[in-house]
């Protein structure tokens, strides 16, 4: 299965329609939503939005529990300050909304491919030889 990213538009108004052209020109399986229908909403593997600033801890982990594997904070103007503090409230990526289109999808794609990533080794078990060698590491 192809894995989904969830864009929600709140915060990102005049950025979202494009990043999601963008995202889905590229191949990437892209909804769009508003925050009042994201609890509603059918867990993608990744959401990306822009996280408020009241409570980005709180966001943060609301949405892992809604079983969304990895959070992207967007930011229309991003700032390192910010950037750290959604970080450390438990974003799993940053990314500036306003990215060269390019720069956007392979951004994202790093994300989708820690996704399938993860999702392979969790269907695989572990040999033997597999942990052997990452205890001698």
């Amino acid at each position: 299965m192809k894995a989904q990213l969830l864009l929600v538009r709140e915060g990102l108004e005049n950025a979202a329609p494009s990043m999601a052209r963008v995202l889905r020109d590229a191949g990437v399986n892209v909804r769009t939503v508003s925050a009042a229908e994201l609890a509603e909403a059918a867990p993608a593997d990744v959401v990306l939005l822009a996280i408020p600033a009241i409570d980005p801890v709180a966001t943060c982990w609301a949405l892992h529990r809604l079983g969304y594997r990895w959070v992207i904070a967007a930011s229309a103007s991003p700032s390192s300050q910010e950037c750290i503090t959604m970080l450390n409230a438990g974003a799993d990526y940053y990314l500036d909304a306003w990215l060269p289109a390019a720069e956007l999808v392979a951004r994202v794609r790093v994300v989708l491919r820690f996704s399938a990533w993860l999702d392979d080794l969790m269907r695989t078990p572990l040999s033997k030889d597999v942990l052997t060698i990452s205890s001698s590491i």
